[in-house]
């Protein structure tokens, strides 16, 4: 009886001081990683009605910071250290996407992503939409739209277009109403 006693409390005392010394949730680790805004572009607009003759599109660039011991390229082509480089967009709750598609019941309208420059310049790298379904109710959670992930390079250009007839827009940057910042950026590393 005195060994059993005496072993509950060797294994009591063992457990809670593990217990103490690990951290709670040791799979969950908080990384923050760089991110990009495109500067002068405080709005995302995208038009395509050829009922009216007009059809928009818009080039998004970000620069990234080069690091001092990194060689730079004359087409900027040159891979920065750190990569990858995620685009994405980024809607805080309660950000406002407009998308005439979704407005009026059906699917969200989708935006083709062509990259300007680098070596797959002219070419497609992802097809997105940044709406919800005319069903869905996103407004009381953030939402993340991944593009795509790419190499990182001091200059990246991207050009968006929709892919079929309708608008969408919605504010890229700071949002004065909401207090926050959202729409497309650049992670770095992550």
């Amino acid at each position: 009886m005195r060994f059993t006693t005496t072993l509950t409390t060797l294994t009591t005392l063992l457990l809670t001081t593990l217990s103490t010394a690990l951290p709670a949730n040791p799979i969950i680790r908080q990384t923050t990683c760089p991110r990009l805004h495109p500067p002068s572009t405080p709005r995302l607009n995208l038009l395509n009605r050829p009922d009216l003759g007009i059809t928009t599109t818009q080039t998004l660039t970000f620069t990234l910071p080069v690091p001092d011991n990194t060689p730079a390229d004359i087409n900027n082509n040159t891979p920065l250290p750190g990569g990858p480089c995620t685009l994405r967009a980024v809607f805080p709750p309660h950000w406002e996407v407009i998308d005439t598609s979704a407005q009026a019941g059906g699917a969200p309208l989708a935006v083709d992503v062509y990259a300007v420059d680098g070596p797959a310049a002219g070419a497609l790298v992802g097809t997105v939409s940044f709406a919800v379904d005319a069903g869905g109710d996103d407004m009381g959670r953030e939402r993340v739209v991944v593009v795509n992930s790419f190499a990182c390079r001091e200059r990246m250009a991207y050009r968006f277009e929709l892919a079929g007839v309708g608008e969408v827009g919605f504010v890229n940057g700071f949002d004065e109403g909401l207090g926050v910042e959202g729409g497309l950026e650049m992670v770095v590393g992550c």
